[in-house]
């Protein structure tokens, strides 16, 4: 008989042996601790044991084991004893948790959401998607008659079944589904640290492959049609588009941008950490021909303002939403009669494009639209600025 079957054993300067299950006709998980409360100290470690229940597949068992195991060491390592004064009795096992509804555990979730936004830890637009998908998933959820339901419902059949919904029913995009998938991920590992789940099964559910990105970029003419009607009939939303074109700035950190943040004799705007999406303080460059209508733009503004605020895109108190901006686009591009795929964001893809069509530095580019690296800015290049690798055309290889 080994040591560690003895029911009591001395190992100097060891609090505790960590638990372990043992699969024998009786499942336990078994460990061994020092009990403080022990009238003659003697440094000996004893046995504690008990019973892991029951379940209808040893997997499924197992799991609800090491759940218990991983939380008895954790304690252990921290320096917990198993015994108290009374009786020196071991933990139990806990009582199941009360039967917690999903739809509580959804607004519970939000509110953290809601609360880390106000602190600026998450980004607003963090917490409208979040809320977006929520919503998704409760209407699903009624839709299916299961409102009540428990949060044990929150498992990988029902969230394979909303996801094909997404996908395949209301025909989103792949990229769409993903994105929830994403947020499926992440709402699991939360409900798993709050131990409302033991599994995170998001691991098991795949991606959808996402076709390459096509980028639509909108010729000089129809450029030239609709700056022209903008500037005669809405003068700071052109200015807006103006700035989205050759600061290559994204919609939602133009809604967030302040009059103080452009430097006019500087030529710089400076878009800091936490107005850019990617966190991260930084300036892009004011080329020459915007600055004339930044001028005329901010004739009258406060430091203080919003660049481009609610009231009609000029310099105000009033944050603008961002999606003001392309529904406005959408307006103008229907009134222009201009074709479906001209979407305000392809403003910032032409930009990027004729600025390496231009023979801009790739460098200098990456920088003014602020990417991650050269091989992101890379993916704007027209194949018309291509050209042969001379060394491979002047090679002299035979047959």
């Amino acid at each position: 008989m080994s040591k560690l079957q003895n029911s009591n054993i001395t190992l100097p300067f060891i609090d505790y042996i960590p638990a372990e299950l043992k699969e024998n006709k009786v499942w336990e998980i078994v460990y061994y601790a020092i009990d403080p409360y022990e009238t003659k100290a003697n440094n000996r470690l004893k046995r504690k044991r008990h019973r892991v229940r029951p379940f209808k597949c040893k997997k499924e068992r197992r799991i609800y084991a090491k759940s218990i195991i991983i939380r008895l060491n954790q304690q252990l390592m921290r320096g917990w004893t198993p015994f108290d004064r009374v009786n020196n009795s071991p933990i139990q096992e806990q009582e199941p948790p009360k039967k917690v509804k999903l739809f509580e555990v959804f607004d519970n979730y939000l509110h953290q959401i809601e609360q880390q936004t106000k602190k600026d830890s998450l980004r607003p637009d963090t917490l409208r998607a979040y809320t977006s998908y929520i919503k998704n998933l409760k209407v699903y959820l009624i839709a299916k008659k299961q409102e009540n339901a428990a949060v044990s419902y929150f498992n990988e059949k029902f969230c394979r079944d909303f996801l094909d919904m997404i996908f395949y029913e209301r025909k989103n995009s792949a990229r769409t589904h993903n994105n929830y998938l994403g947020f499926i991920s992440l709402f699991n590992r939360w409900l798993i640290k709050r131990e409302h789940l033991k599994v995170d099964f998001t691991g098991n559910i795949d991606k959808i492959r996402v076709s390459e990105k096509i980028r639509t970029i909108i010729p000089l003419k129809e450029r030239t049609e609709i700056f022209n009607h903008l500037k005669e009939t809405n003068k700071h939303y052109f200015a807006l588009c103006y700035t989205a074109f050759y600061c290559l700035i994204r919609r939602t950190e133009l809604s967030k941008l302040k009059v103080a943040d452009v430097l006019l004799k500087n030529g710089i705007i400076s878009i800091s950490a936490d107005v850019s999406k990617n966190r991260k303080s930084q300036v892009v460059t004011i080329p020459s021909q915007l600055i004339h209508v930044l001028i005329d733009h901010l004739k009258n503004a406060n430091n203080h303002d919003f660049l481009f605020s609610d009231d009609n895109f000029k310099p105000g108190e009033t944050q603008l939403e961002p999606k003001k901006i392309s529904d406005t686009w959408s307006k103008y591009k229907k009134k222009l009669n201009f074709s479906k795929f001209y979407q305000w964001y392809s403003l910032k893809d032409t930009g990027i494009t004729n600025y390496l069509h231009l023979g801009i530095p790739t460098i200098d580019v990456r920088n003014q639209a602020r990417h991650y690296s050269i091989k992101q800015t890379e993916e704007y290049l027209p194949k018309t600025i291509l050209k042969a690798s001379g060394t491979i055309q002047s090679a002299k290889l035979d047959i």
